[in-house]
């Protein structure tokens, strides 16, 4: 009875199903759907699928390389099946910028490469500057920036000077060429008389000054002149100085007169010696004089019988 209710049961199914299809119905399973795809470090997935986060069973979606990176083959599509995305073939690797032109005068140093990231440093060879953008780096559209140029150094005129000149006078001068000040009559000249056109465009240092040197008439207490210059001592002029009997110097003996109208390395001092014997029987004992006396010592021997 059970055996026959069960075949009973099919036929029903079966007529059912036929009567479904008569009419274009069908019965199908719902197939599961795939999350949004990730790809590798230096891909992204394209915009138009950007915005979705679900995707139906069978759809399609394409990679492409991250700025910077370009496609080294491989597809770059994957598609949805069961609920699982096919494998990417996609490969993407750094752009190269290759090299950079020749820079006349100037040589190109690439510190890792030419490939997305890197950099290169321009340097100019010597008696030449740089005029723009030394260092340049490899973007998305190449290497930033123009390329930089190595001009021929050249100093303009440096300056005039008060109660001086200098020579020779041009409108340019070349790289390390040389300029030299002078001053007028009865003056120095303080700074550096030579100046050259340096590696920046710029002289080597300010310009110099004219100034009037005259140090006055040294004098040291217990000292004396001995030797050297006479008023008016006038720049480098020396003076030799000598002490008194009786007293040291300290200090050098020989000063000279300085740009600043200063005696340099600065007057000596005398200074009295405290343990000198002198001349006329008196000496220091202790830190005392005192006069040399010769005191008769009497002896007297007493005998006793």
């Amino acid at each position: 009875m059970g055996n026959e209710r069960a075949v009973v049961f099919l036929s029903l199914i079966m007529n059912v199903f036929f009567l479904l299809s008569s009419f274009g119905l069908a019965i199908t399973s719902v197939a599961p759907q795939c999350s949004k795809p990730t790809g590798g470090s230096n891909m992204h997935l394209r915009d138009e699928y950007i915005a979705k986060s679900t995707f139906e069973d069978g759809a399609s979606v394409s990679f492409s390389c991250a700025p910077g990176y370009t496609s080294a083959g491989g597809s770059p599509q994957i598609t949805c099946s069961a609920g699982a995305w096919s494998a990417l073939q996609l490969k993407c690797e750094r752009r190269n910028c290759g090299a950079i032109p020749e820079v006349n005068k100037g040589d190109i140093e690439y510190k890792d490469g030419t490939e997305f990231g890197d950099t290169a440093v321009v340097t100019c060879r010597s008696g030449y500057m740089l005029v723009g953008q030394a260092v340049l780096r490899c973007e998305v559209q190449g290497w930033t920036g123009r390329v930089p140029t190595c001009d021929e150094v050249k100093c303009v005129t440096p300056a005039e000077i008060v109660n001086g000149k200098f020579s020779p006078k041009k409108d340019f001068y070349g790289y390390r060429e040389v300029v030299q000040y002078s001053c007028d009559k009865d003056l120095e000249l303080r700074g550096s008389r030579d100046l050259f056109c340096s590696e920046n465009g710029k002289f080597s240092s300010d310009a110099p000054t004219c100034v009037r040197v005259e140090c006055k008439d040294p004098v040291i207490i217990n000292g004396f002149w001995e030797s050297g210059s006479r008023p008016p001592h006038k720049y480098k002029a020396t003076v030799t100085f000598k002490c008194k009997p009786e007293y040291t110097m300290i200090g050098k003996p020989t000063v000279t007169c300085d740009i600043d109208s200063k005696w340099s390395p600065g007057l000596p001092k005398c200074t009295k010696n405290e343990n000198a014997l002198v001349g006329d029987g008196n000496a220091l004992v202790g830190g005392l004089t005192g006069a040399l006396v010769t005191v008769p010592i009497l002896l007297i021997q007493n005998y006793w019988m």
